[in-house]
């Protein structure tokens, strides 16, 4: 009896690890979020397809192009583009708006999306019509523009998101290996197409600097207790129809082309010129990124000579740094900021609660202003330990002299709710959009 049940203790356990393996097998050939399969586990198809005379064409659809999306909103937010990115291309497939294709993942847990696309020609090798690839690949880059543009604020039009490339049977050649040269090409064209269109897009921008094309806006930031304009954040936007109408595509383009200190320069000086056209008499937030800690104008005093140029009073002007700024350059900013307030000027910091927060920073800097992330706003009504979290800003504030400005206010209950929570200033959609500074007061 003993013995029996030893043996099926022994069947359960073989039983139990056999299940083990296959479950760890099965976690490499499929990607738990996308529900895809593998490259590895499609290499056969390919092989068949191949053998039976048909040539293959690889698609690579690589949507981290867009980084603010995990930066800005989370890698679960992410996921779900990528999730809703495949049923997008599945269900255009059914339709034939866009080729079907076996679709695969490189690896578990990547987020570029592959699409093997037979090209049927009769069984004769090699004969495939030469434009039908940068067909096919225009066809995809504009599904995928539009398929981003419906579910992003920006879309970079200067990157590129769909490569390309031919497989085509060889005998003598392993199918793997010609799968694989085939992926390392076709990520290739992306990563050309992108550096050509970011070769033409640094073009554009130098012109807009040269011509001084830069659009000023200015987003109010209200009292919330008596409702009213209480100062304005300077935003700047690129001119109409160039691809830079939105600041996340004009500044990440500049960064990336070594224009960020030339704009930046642009646009701190066409903000004040703008507020002395308009003889603006409440505060102006401008902001300063990472940049300015390598540009010598900024650091040599140039924003105040603007200001004076400009007849404008320093104590009106608030400089806007994140802590992370601050802390990246904590000597360099120390003595920036201390001299800034020599000269008059008042310093916020931005983004608290965007993902990096550090106190000790804040205690240092000793802002006169303190703005919060617009991620810690949304829903606010509806999360006890995001409203806790606010309660010990606002004591710390209190202690330190410091005015509270709540970001990215978007609903009334949201609103409500910072109000009744004691926060007195906030800027937003809710509140106001972004506009000309004489359209801010009113």
């Amino acid at each position: 009896m003993r013995g029996e049940n030893r043996g099926l203790m022994t069947d359960l356990e073989d039983s139990a690890n056999l299940r083990a393996e296959w479950m760890q097998y099965r976690s490499r050939l499929f990607d738990r979020e996308s529900g895809l399969p593998t490259l590895p586990s499609v290499v056969d198809e390919v092989r068949r397809q191949l053998e039976d005379g048909v040539s293959v064409a690889l698609f690579t659809f690589m949507l981290n192009a867009e980084r603010q999306v995990e930066e800005i909103w989370g890698w679960q937010a992410y996921d779900r583009l990528i999730a809703d990115f495949v049923k997008a291309l599945r269900s255009l497939s059914e339709k034939g708006v866009v080729p079907p294709g076996l679709l695969c993942v490189p690896a578990v847990r990547s987020d570029e999306i592959l699409s093997f696309v037979s090209l049927d020609h009769g069984g004769d090798h090699g004969s495939v019509e030469p434009d039908i690839l940068a067909r096919l690949t225009a066809d995809f880059e504009s599904f995928v523009r539009g398929f981003l543009m419906g579910r992003l604020s920006t879309i970079d039009r200067y990157s590129s998101h769909v490569g390309h490339a031919l497989i085509l049977f060889d005998p003598k050649v392993r199918v793997e290996r010609v799968v694989y040269r085939g992926l390392r090409e076709a990520r290739g064209e992306i990563y050309k197409g992108t550096a050509n269109a970011e070769e033409h897009g640094a073009h554009v921008l130098k012109g807009i600097l040269q011509r001084r094309d830069i659009v000023s806006v200015f987003q109010p930031i209200y009292d919330l207790v008596e409702r009213k304009v209480a100062a304005v954040e300077a935003l700047s936007r690129g001119p109409s129809g160039s691809g830079f109408e939105d600041a996340e595509s004009l500044f990440s383009l500049a960064e990336r082309t070594n224009l960020i200190i030339p704009l930046e320069r642009l646009c701190r000086r066409r903000s004040l010129e703008e507020a002395a056209k308009a003889r603006w008499q409440h505060l102006i937030f401008i902001n300063l990124s990472q940049a300015a800690a390598q540009d010598s104008d900024f650091l040599e005093g140039t924003l105040l000579k603007d200001v004076e140029e400009l007849q404008l009073d320093p104590r009106r002007i608030v400089v806007e740094i994140t802590e992370r700024t601050y802390a990246t350059y904590q000597e360099l900013f120390s003595k920036v900021i201390g001299e800034l307030r020599s000269e008059g000027f008042r310093i916020a910091v931005d983004d608290l609660g965007s993902g990096y927060s550090n106190l000790s920073s804040l205690a240092e800097i000793k802002p006169e202003f303190l703005k919060f992330d617009h991620h810690f706003t949304k829903d606010i009504q509806r999360h006890r330990i995001k409203q806790d979290l606010l309660g010990a800003i606002l004591n710390f504030a209190m202690d330190s002299n410091t005015q509270v400005i709540a970001e990215g206010i978007e609903t009334e209950e949201e609103f409500e709710a910072l109000r009744r929570l004691g926060v007195p200033l906030g800027q937003g959609f809710y509140l106001a959009r972004p506009g000309a500074l004489s359209m801010a007061g009113d």
